[in-house]
């Protein structure tokens, strides 16, 4: 296993949120599930907790998109660390909940044979890259091996050693496992942009729905104009330092009663039980 480095920005709205401001969807997250493993023979073992987060997403994903395109549609980014560990027992998890949900070849592949193991944002780089699926088309292969150990359980799975190419609304959802080795497990669903709008379409109204490509057609000539702004070096950069930062020597005055901090209307009261 390899350490690597990264930083992604990404933007959660309420959909409501969404419409209202034209926001260009790349996709939703109908369901997030984690769990902290119980009793383990040792503090970094991976106990049995991703069983149950991965099996909670693929039952919500059943519910949402219906059983043929959960099997024919869908693919997962795994945890993917590579060691012995990692390999043999998310392996087992993935294959174990794909024979259960009738799944026969489900697409596996792991972005930390590209980019090593960022650590905590590591499942950022799942979810950017997932994202990216849907715009160029592509499931990025395995890099890091041309075979798969004999360890590995896969009679469900069609775990990449080759890019997989589809159309690039051909998969409606994807999976991102984070898988604990003493920590908590995580398992995701997302959405394609396709399927978040058809959702959206059934929640919202028509008029509603016009309204928001009209916002949407807005704010992405305002994005262009502002990008051309930003190539040519024209920056305004907000930098706010030292604003509103209260001092203790001038800001605080302390009483038996109460706390009373520079411009904050109320005080705090100490005489409270």
């Amino acid at each position: 296993m390899v350490l690597g480095e990264s930083a992604q920005f990404i933007i959660l709205m309420e959909d409501n949120l969404a419409l209202e401001l034209g926001a260009n969807i790349y996709g939703s997250v109908p369901s997030v599930a984690s769990h902290s493993d119980g009793y383990k023979s040792s503090i970094s073992g991976p106990g049995v907790g991703n069983y149950i987060t991965v099996a909670k997403c693929v039952a919500d994903a059943e519910k949402i998109l219906g059983t043929k395109q959960l099997r024919n549609q869908t693919f997962v980014h795994a945890h993917g660390t590579g060691t012995p560990a990692n390999r043999t027992t998310e392996s087992h998890i993935l294959n174990e909940v794909a024979k259960t949900y009738g799944i026969n070849s489900w697409p596996v592949t792991g972005i930390k044979s590209f980019l090593g193991h960022s650590m905590a944002p590591a499942s950022g780089d799942q979810l950017v890259t997932a994202l990216g699926t849907w715009n160029k088309g592509i499931i990025p292969r395995i890099r890091s091996t041309d075979n798969i150990a004999e360890d590995v359980y896969d009679d469900n799975l069609n775990i990449l050693l080759e890019d997989k190419i589809e159309d690039k609304n051909h998969f409606s959802a994807a999976f991102l496992n984070a898988k604990g080795f003493g920590g908590n497990n995580a398992s995701a669903l997302i959405l394609s942009p396709e399927i978040s709008k058809e959702l959206l379409k059934q929640k919202h109204s028509k008029n509603k729905m016009k309204i928001y490509e009209s916002n949407a057609q807005e704010a992405k000539v305002k994005a262009e104009r502002h990008n051309k702004y930003c190539l040519k070096g024209n920056y305004n950069v907000v930098y706010k330092f030292n604003e509103n930062v209260l001092q203790g020597e001038t800001d605080v005055k302390l009483s038996k009663g109460e706390i009373s901090l520079k411009g904050y209307k109320n005080s705090i009261n100490l005489k409270k039980k």
